[in-house]
């Protein structure tokens, strides 16, 4: 399973720094956007019980 990092994409879960421009259908074209902060406390918790 994979687990998104924390602070990658609100869209796609890229990280920012390999982000650039991507394609969702939700989004569309997109660059990076900031998470929420639901989904950072999603994504660390997410990764904390992988662990």
């Amino acid at each position: 399973m994979t687990i998104t990092e924390p602070t990658a994409c609100r869209h796609c879960g890229v990280p920012q720094r390999e982000h650039m421009q991507r394609w969702t259908t939700e989004a569309g074209w997109h660059q990076w956007t900031e998470p929420t902060q639901q989904q950072i406390k999603d994504r660390m918790r997410a990764r904390a019980a992988r662990d």
